[in-house]
This record gives C-alpha cells, sequence and structure tokens, in this order.
C-alpha cells in the first residue's frame, strides 16, 4: 500500500490563542512539562490515524524514501516518519503548540527530529530514568524566566493516537526536576535503595511489583492529546501492560535554531526526506543565526 506524501497541509479547526497562557506558563514553570487536552480536531486526529495505519501496513522496502522501520524493545518505530504524510507534517507547526514553541523558544526555534513510535507489549523493555543533563553535558541544555517568559532550549513534544489508561504504563516524569541545581544521585544496585526514603532516584521502572514511587507521575494522554516535555525533567517509561492494544504517538524534537548538533548541516534530515516538506516545515527546521528572524514567526509570537 502506498503512503501518501503530497497533498496540502491541515489546518487546525479550533480556535487558539496567539502566545502561551498564563496557566500554560504556570504549570510548565511548576512540573517542567504541559499535558494539553483535545488538542486535535476530529478531522485532524481520524486523518492522523489512519496514516500511521497506512504506514504500519507497508512493507519496510515500500517506504517513503527516508523513511526506515525500526524493531526493538517491543516497539515499531519509523524515523522521519512524520513525514510520511502531510496530516502527520502538520502537527509539526500545529496551532495549538506553535505559540508555546515559540515562547520557549524565545521566537527563534527549530524543529530537529520526528519518529513515530507504535508501542506493543511483547519482548520490551522499559526506558530508565533520565534527562539531557546526564550525559550531554549541563553546559548544553537550559531553562530560566526572564521579563515574564520562559525559555528552553531542548524540549519534545509527544502527540498521541491511541488512548493510555491509569495503570497501562506509558511515561513517568518527575515534576519540578528541570530546575534542579544538583545531581541525581547515581543508581546503586543494592535492592533496599527502592524502599529507602529517597529511592526516587534508584526507582527501577522495570519492576512490575514495585509500586511507583509518589513523586513520580505517570502521564496518561487520551487520543488527540500533546504532553510537551523539557528534556531536562527527569523522565522514563514503563512497561506497556495491555496486551490487546498498544500505544501509537508522534515524537517531534525542538530546540532553538542556533542550537545545532548536526555538524554544521543546514537541516536535519536526509535530502530525500526534505524534499517532500512543506516550505513552512524546511524553513521551521534550518539552523539559522540567533539574529534572524523566520517568516513562519508572526509578530504576535516573537520575542
Amino acid at each position: 500500500m502506498s503512503l501518501s506524501v503530497s497533498g496540502q497541509l491541515l489546518s487546525g479547526t479550533k480556535r487558539t490563542e496567539n502566545t502561551m497562557n498564563a496557566k500554560q506558563k504556570y504549570l510548565f514553570d511548576l512540573n517542567g512539562y504541559l499535558h494539553l487536552k483535545n488538542v486535535l480536531a476530529e478531522t485532524e486526529l481520524g486523518s492522523a490515524q489512519e496514516a500511521v495505519d497506512r504506514l504500519l501496513e507497508t512493507p519496510s522496502d515500500k517506504l517513503p524514501p527516508g523513511i526506515v522501520r525500526g524493531n526493538g524493545n517491543g516497539d515499531t518505530s519509523f524515523s522521519n516518519g512524520f513525514s510520511a504524510d502531510k496530516s502527520l507534517e502538520s502537527l509539526t507547526w500545529h496551532p495549538s503548540t506553535r505559540p508555546i514553541i515559540s515562547e520557549l523558544t524565545g521566537g527563534k526555534p527549530r524543529f530537529g527530529r520526528g519518529s513515530l513510535v507504535v508501542n506493543m507489549h511483547h519482548n520490551q523493555r522499559v526506558t530508565s530514568l533520565h534527562c539531557a543533563r546526564e550525559g550531554q553535558g549541563w553546559q548544553t541544555r537550559r531553562y530560566g524566566v526572564k521579563d515574564g517568559h520562559i525559555h528552553c532550549n531542548d524540549f519534545i513534544c509527544f502527540f498521541y493516537f491511541t488512548d493510555v489508561n491509569p495503570g497501562d504504563g506509558g511515561i513517568v516524569v518527575l515534576p519540578g526536576s528541570h530546575k534542579s541545581e544538583f545531581e541525581r544521585p547515581k543508581i546503586f544496585p543494592h535492592p533496599k535503595s527502592l524502599t529507602e526514603p529517597d529511592g526516587i532516584f534508584f526507582q527501577n521502572l522495570e519492576d512490575l511489583n514495585h509500586p511507583l514511587h509518589p513523586a513520580l507521575v505517570n502521564v496518561t494522554p487520551k487520543a488527540g492529546d500533546v504532553v510537551i516535555l523539557s528534556e531536562l525533567t527527569v523522565h522514563g517509561v514503563l512497561i506497556w501492560k495491555p496486551t490487546n492494544r498498544d500505544r501509537r504517538f508522534l515524537i517531534l524534537r525542538y530546540k532553538t535554531q542556533y542550537f545545532s548538533d548536526d555538524r554544521g548541516r543546514k537541516h536535519p534530515f536526509p535530502e530525500e526526506v526534505w524534499e517532500r516538506l512543506s516550505p513552512e516545515t524546511q524553513e521551521l527546521s534550518e539552523t539559522v543565526s540567533y539574529g534572524h528572524t523566520k517568516s513562519i514567526i508572526s509578530p504576535d509570537l516573537g520575542q
């Protein structure tokens, strides 16, 4: 089955604000993540779900150029899967998330990567607790607030296409950890560490019989919801427990336009992916200087 890689970007049908609102700022600054509910209109969600179905049904050797299927840890993933269909590509700069993306980057956004993940029960492992400052250097990631604006130079938007219910598993976060001034203690192998008062630092997410530490939050989005997470926030992934359904979501990664780890390249994608992206998505993905303002940034959104 072939996939649609042509057509126009879909426009959201819901009214959205032109700026990150006060409640969103408060909750993101407090917790290090946002859970936006019912972001996708019914037609948007349906089109995206159909695109995911087509992607899953397509043999690996028939996928659009530049999209690679991977299987591991009980997941099926598609690198550059956002580019398989315009209904997915449109989510990179959606009316409900673009004010937040612009706010966090000071009006200087860059879209860096987009993968589709289908999380299944069989043969999977968890993703242990981690954050960007661990192993990537505290100097490279920044979070701060100045003059009423939030700055966060590395974050993720997760668009969900299926429901996650309490007890299913999925993403867990340590709220507030994005502003920690101390390194998270290293994991000790002694089992007793899981039961100590500071066991939050040593929680073994693979142990299904050990209750989740009360300081951790298991985020449970519904289809059409979006979770926006700072990479400085400690997070991990619990084993997906349901055996009769999967978890489908798009991972969209953003940085500031002048923060690049693409070894001097103008954009992060293979040329065959780049060529089928809309001009708007191309501009959003480009690495440019601090002083440049991209045309996709409206005067209301720029800082």
